[in-house]
């Protein structure tokens, strides 16, 4: 920001308009303009939601994106870089050859930036030396509570940092925030929380892994504060997101919401969506360590009046069986939030993509947690994560009963016998449930369980779920994969 500007003072942004770019524009404008942000020559990074290549609404509106790279051009930015680290195992390149980020962004004046390095990486062997060499060139290790993150030194040496961030629900913090957004400022890699090391019940019932994931998140954030966040929630996705799922509804509020703080502005979105603050643990940490303002009186609200555009919204289930999955009994213990966010987006996905394959696969039971209800009479069982693995392993469907007729013949040495004749006994065998799928992880990888899903029931029994394995391995290479694990970054 410029000197002159008051770094004491919170301000935010209720804007609303009749297009997303007018939008943007009017919100920058009420805030001050774009010159209180951005100084002559400076570098700027503009951080956005890049997941897969799905296109809008998953990631940021493209249309609010190419105005704001026009009006930092216009406050003189000597260099404006966009980009984003994206889902485990996909690459900046396979999502940018899909939707042509780089052709599209270098036509407006601005570069995308491949913060994974997957450009230079994609499809070739290299060396381990060189991508050490290529690693300490392009990263920075910055220490934080005692833990490292990787974090691209384009971000780190930015002059100013700009979130623009695409709101949706979320399964875990009810709305993708900016907060959130910064999270994939860092690899992938330095994004997971390691849990196992901690697998035991008192981890699970304390909900440890979303206490982690909250301070790691604010860790991050620290390194790199923004000046200027942009929530975009012109269009949202409700019920079910942050992706594009069957249950997914668009919503259109046709608002924003902009300020100089991003706990601030998060905190003012929640409250245009009705939302309580006060089970919102994100938001409480932040506030307690001191970097924003949680109380909306103490914020120097602009624009449009809070309550008169204030709008409900449908979030996410908060219990798995409110997915309603065909053909599926979903039974559910005690859970951490890291392990109910991927059976989300996994029954999701099912739900969204396998319709024809539910069809052939009747009579699945899928348990997760710690200590699960047993399943009845069915003929495939799903374990979810370590913790259903582990604590359903003397489980009585863990083992199957077959029972079969043996015929003897017996001595006629009595009047019963003669008449009898032939006699049948009926004899009871105990084996192991092969109709068991293990599915490891805490907590587990979504693309190693439909991997492990497409193995056991097979290809003529998942059409569909064949077509998705086969999009996704356009979007994976296992070179690319390789040499990204090496560096550090998956």
């Amino acid at each position: 920001m410029n000197e002159d500007s008051d770094f004491n003072e919170t301000e935010v942004a209720i804007v609303k308009d009749g297009t997303p770019e007018n939008t943007v524009l009017k919100g920058i404008e009420i805030l001050g303009g774009i010159s209180k942000f951005i100084n002559e020559g400076d570098q700027v990074f503009i951080k956005f939601n890049l997941s897969l290549p799905t296109g809008f609404p998953t990631n940021t509106n493209f249309d609010v994106l190419d105005t704001l790279i026009s009006a930092c051009k216009k406050a003189g930015a000597s260099k404006i870089f966009l980009g984003s680290f994206v889902l485990k195992t996909v690459t900046n390149k396979s999502i940018s050859s899909m939707l042509n980020l780089e052709e599209h962004f270098n036509n407006l004046g601005a570069e995308f930036v491949y913060l994974d390095n997957s450009n230079f990486l994609d499809k070739k062997k290299i060396k381990e030396e060189q991508l050490e060499r290529m690693k300490k060139e392009f990263f920075s290790k910055v220490s934080i509570n005692e833990r490292e993150f990787l974090i691209p030194k384009v971000i780190e040496n930015s002059d100013k940092l700009i979130i623009v961030n695409q709101v949706n629900v979320n399964p875990l913090f009810k709305l993708n925030l900016s907060l959130l957004n910064s999270y994939s400022m860092v690899a992938p890699k330095w994004q997971e929380i390691d849990s196992n090391k901690n697998q035991n019940n008192n981890y699970v019932l304390q909900d440890q892994y979303e206490q982690d994931l909250i301070s790691n998140i604010l860790d991050v954030f620290t390194i790199k504060k923004p000046d200027l966040i942009i929530n975009d929630l012109f269009y949202l996705l409700e019920s079910s997101g942050p992706f594009i799922y069957r249950d997914s509804h668009l919503q259109k509020p046709g608002l924003m919401v902009l300020g100089n703080n991003a706990v601030s502005t998060d905190l003012i979105t929640l409250k245009l969506l009705k939302i309580d603050i006060r089970d919102h643990g994100l938001i409480l940490e932040a506030n307690k360590r001191g970097l924003g303002l949680i109380d909306h009186n103490l914020i120097k609200l602009l624009g449009e009046d809070l309550e008169k555009n204030s709008i409900s919204v449908e979030l996410c289930p908060l219990n798995l069986k409110d997915i309603n999955l065909k053909n599926y009994l979903i039974n559910t213990g005690d859970i951490c939030s890291g392990c109910f966010k991927q059976a989300y987006h996994l029954l999701n996905i099912v739900k969204t993509h396998m319709i024809k394959d539910l069809k052939y696969n009747p009579r699945n039971a899928f348990l997760i947690g710690l200590n699960p209800d047993e399943p009845k009479r069915f003929d495939h069982v799903l374990l979810f994560g370590d913790c259903a693995i582990r604590s359903t392993k003397n489980g009585k469907f863990q083992k199957k009963q077959i029972k079969s007729k043996k015929s003897s013949k017996k001595k006629k040495n009595s009047k019963k016998s003669r008449e009898n004749g032939l006699k049948n006994k009926e004899t009871v065998k105990i084996i192991k449930n092969k109709n068991i799928l293990e599915l490891p992880g805490c907590p587990p990888d979504i693309f190693s369980c439909l991997e492990l899903i497409f193995k056991y029931y097979g290809e003529k029994n998942l059409p569909n779920l064949s077509l998705l394995r086969t999009y996704i391995k356009t979007l994976i290479d296992s070179k690319t994969t390789e040499n990204l694990r090496i560096m550090g970054v998956f």
